[in-house]
């Protein structure tokens, strides 16, 4: 499935970039469509981050989003590397204390905050909040000369940043550095330029099944069973994995060597507020056909180089070798090149270089799944002479893993008319 985002590049004086910001689009036509603004941003937070990267669309500069009241109090913004993001506050926000509070919050963490679309005073009214604000958006094109004095003189009282935005001529520019602006965005620079990747969707089953896990009260919540039920979504899983590399959180950059890793570091609490983002972004997209055998192959892979890894007694290292498997098709689930699709996932090194081809046991493991799955006995019988295991024990393996995962399908992708209309409605069922 195809996803879009745009980007338009904000200027410095001396006209390099200084960052992008990203907008909401549904389509290679370069326009907004009219929807609800918290989903506008989630698509865009989710597209950018876990599905098309930051080092593609923004070349890793920094990226201006926008956020609406209800997502900065629910702290979305924390989930994200400050170094990456900067937090625009939407004009049409309430500037409560709570609100200034979450601000302050950012400030502290090292957030950089904008204010977007300032045409007046009246909506720096609350002046508790400048003292967090870094930068301020000044719409040209729609302030009167006397609101653009005043804006621009409380701007150097409180030492903020002025953003010229929706600049379309060269005598605009001119105008706008003469009057201290430092930043500059809009149509004479650059059109919004879309950007597009392909996504995996998930399976509202699986994604279900973990909420339920995850909203238990009253006892821990059991991270081995959110662990099995992430083994059957290859989708969840890579998101799970783009989110920790291009997470706010402390020790985002360890090598992950299985998926139970990959959740300790995020943390259950931050996985169910990062579930409810999903939630507003995708969950109404089911999964087609092609994505269900893409998933059902790469959940045999996985099981099969996790019982191979224990029949050589591998020991701890076979979640190591089921992750292998099950991201073994990942190439062809985003549409790219494997390197590509891996480069920006936190994994142990060993495992990276198994999924593009280099030789180390992983990699020798994988083989004798994909022999066995395409038939490929010629293959098969040197990897199997190479590790020193025979046939009949790999045949056997490779029937349990079949039985496997069509018993996983049987029991939890083979949904009913009215489980499916209770799917299009997600949020209903969750606590956030």
């Amino acid at each position: 499935m195809e996803v879009f985002v745009a980007r338009q590049p904000i200027l410095k004086l001396n006209e390099e970039v200084y960052a992008y910001e990203l907008l909401y689009r549904d389509s290679h036509v370069n326009r907004f469509t009219a929807i609800d603004a918290s989903r506008a941003t989630t698509e865009v937070l989710v597209n950018s981050f876990l599905t098309i990267g930051l080092d593609r669309l923004s070349q890793n500069k920094p990226c201006f989003i926008n956020f609406t009241e209800k997502l900065l109090l629910d702290q979305i913004p924390k989930h994200f590397n400050p170094a990456q993001l900067i937090v625009e506050i939407l004009e049409d926000v309430s500037f409560s204390d709570h609100l200034v509070e979450e601000c302050r919050d950012l400030k502290e963490q090292g957030y950089t905050i904008a204010l977007d679309d300032v045409v007046s005073l009246e909506q720096l009214s609350n002046l508790h909040l400048l003292r967090y604000i870094d930068i301020i958006k000044v719409d040209i094109r729609s302030v009167s000369p006397k609101q653009r004095h005043e804006i621009i003189h409380l701007a150097k009282t409180y030492n903020l940043t002025l953003l010229a935005e929706k600049v379309e001529t060269r005598e605009e520019h001119q105008a706008c550095v003469l009057e201290g602006f430092e930043l500059f965005q809009g149509f004479y620079y650059s059109k919004p330029h879309v950007v597009s990747g392909v996504d995996i969707p998930f399976f509202t089953a699986t994604y279900f099944q973990i909420i339920e896990e995850l909203s238990v009260s009253g006892r821990e919540v059991d991270v081995d069973k959110v662990v099995d039920i992430l083994e059957q979504d290859l989708a969840l899983t890579y998101k799970l994995l783009r989110l920790i590399n291009s997470s706010n959180y402390q020790h985002s950059n360890v090598p992950i060597q299985s998926i139970k890793q990959a959740v300790m570091l995020l943390g259950t609490d931050a996985l169910k507020k990062w579930l409810y983002v999903l939630s507003i972004e995708q969950t109404e997209r089911a999964a087609s056909t092609a994505s269900q055998f893409l998933v059902k192959t790469s959940l045999l892979r996985a099981k099969m180089c996790e019982q191979v890894a224990i029949k050589l007694r591998a020991g701890t290292r076979s979640d190591g070798f089921f992750l292998t498997g099950f991201l073994s098709l990942v190439d062809v689930g985003t549409k790219q090149t494997t390197s590509e699709a891996i480069q920006s996932l936190p994994l142990d090194a060993e495992i990276k270089s198994a999924l593009n081809g280099e030789r180390n046991l992983y990699r020798s493991i994988l083989d004798i799944a994909i022999a066995m799955e395409t038939a490929e006995f010629e293959i098969l019988d040197h990897s199997m002479e190479e590790l020193g295991i025979d046939f009949s024990e790999i045949f056997e393996i490779y029937g349990q893993a079949i039985a496997w995962a069509d018993r996983l399908y049987q029991e939890h992708f083979s949904e009913t008319e009215d489980e499916k209309t209770v799917n299009e409605h997600p949020l209903g069922k969750m606590e956030i």
